[in-house]
């Protein structure tokens, strides 16, 4: 947080704001930045005024593209801002419309603006004092925004206000101007700091009561201290790990319970990173869950025999290493665990199809949009993240809590209270 400023930031929309609005741009092949826009933004970086982007993305419900070409879109015009000696602290969409087709962000949300939830977001990751800070956009939902949370409008483009008392500008470098010329008439005094300071220890944080941000890309820009960039991967990684439904794991630890007190047989599977982590599944929960408990549990990892994984690929094709291992070795009540970032992979979408019409229960590790993977599980646990090092901590870390909680399930209270975990 810039200090001399008491909390106060600029909120900027993104497309007819900072890019022109060519109608849902999803590629980077469509980002033209507005004139001034990029000077404009290092104009609040120099004067220590945080900036957060703050974007409706109802492309993605409406499947014209992914999340992951949101994260391009960000991460290339954070490029260029760099490239301009500019750059954004923090960057929020919202991918979700009521009317949208992609049946995940097919819902109303929050985020989306005028709703404030990207805004309470942007106050919690930088400290922003909404009622002192400023919303940037072209569009009416902008001003919304600003109205939900208290903020000042500046509505750019040129057009007439939407209603009176709203400042209209031409463009994101005149609204940057009216911005510091108000700052430099009204310096925050010792007392107004010591004040604002007061009200955020002692008021109730709204940001504790919202729901998690939505996902954005990071890193947004590029970080010249690791200590830094480990202090905000940690941030990261709360943010997504808040985002999986608790649900979501009851339901996940109620399947393997059951499989693992009938004595079913549970198989892992992942690619790459995720393999590692449908290694580790197996170890954990073979061992792990044994430890203190009458359980004697049957896992198998299908990602870790490199000879079948190879014949298959060799004779058959990737796309159906896990399918035809399990076409061999699963009964209907047996259970499979797909650990997938992206919930995409041909092969692990293939092992859910066979997996759903055999009788099969399934739980998927998703990440990013979820892809298939996500609707096709008897459970999905998504992690709303489009950083694959973020995710895949998550899906770990997920791993690890269902064989804990499992395990203490079958312990009695004093032995969970002196075992190690």
């Amino acid at each position: 947080m810039a200090l001399g400023h008491a909390g106060r930031g600029v909120l900027l929309d993104r497309d007819g704001t900072i890019i022109v609005d060519s109608g849902y741009v999803g590629s980077v092949n469509d980002v033209v930045f507005l004139d001034g826009a990029i000077e404009a933004i290092a104009r609040l970086n120099a004067a220590g005024i945080p900036v957060a982007v703050v974007t409706n993305q109802a492309g993605v419900a409406r499947g014209y593209y992914e999340l992951e070409d949101v994260e391009l879109v960000h991460k290339h015009m954070a490029a260029e801002m760099a490239r301009g000696g500019a750059h954004v602290d923090a960057w929020f969409s919202c991918p979700y419309h009521p009317d949208g087709t992609v049946a995940p962000f097919a819902r109303a949300s929050a985020d989306r603006k005028p709703g404030p939830g990207m805004a309470i977001a942007a106050a919690g990751a930088l400290e922003l004092d909404l009622a002192r800070s400023w919303v940037v956009g072209d569009s009416a939902c902008d001003v919304g925004l600003a109205r939900a949370v208290g903020a000042s409008p500046l509505l750019v483009g040129g057009s007439a206000a939407v209603e009176p008392g709203i400042t209209s500008v031409a463009s994101l470098a005149d609204a940057v101007e009216l911005i510091l010329a108000e700052l430099a008439a009204g310096p925050v005094d010792g007392a107004a700091l010591a004040a604002a300071a007061s009200s955020r220890v002692s008021a109730p944080s709204p940001v504790s009561a919202a729901p998690p941000a939505a996902a954005t890309a990071f890193p947004a820009h590029a970080y010249g201290d690791a200590g830094w960039f480990a202090g905000d991967y940690a941030d990261e990684l709360a943010r997504a790990l808040a985002t999986v439904e608790e649900g979501r794991f009851e339901a996940a630890a109620r399947i393997l319970d059951a499989a693992y007190t009938r004595g079913a047989a549970v198989f892992s599977i992942g690619n790459g990173g995720s393999a590692s982590i449908a290694n580790h599944f197996q170890c954990d929960h073979v061992k792990g869950v044994r430890i203190g408990t009458d359980l004697l549990t049957r896992v198998q990892s299908l990602s870790t025999n490199v000879e079948i994984l190879s014949a298959i690929a060799n004779d058959i094709g990737y796309d159906s290493v896990f399918e035809y291992q399990l076409q061999s070795q699963a009964r209907p009540g047996d259970v499979v665990v797909a650990v997938s970032s992206s919930g995409r992979s041909p092969n692990i979408v293939r092992a859910l199809e066979w997996c759903a019409a055999n009788g099969v229960e399934t739980i998927a590790l998703t990440g990013f949009t979820g892809g298939p993977s996500r609707e096709l599980a008897t459970v999905s646990i998504h992690v709303d993240s489009l950083n694959y090092g973020v995710i895949e901590d998550s899906h770990q870390a997920c791993m690890h809590l269902l064989a804990q909680y499992v395990r203490q399930s079958h312990m009695e209270a004093a032995a969970v209270e002196s075992a190690v975990f």
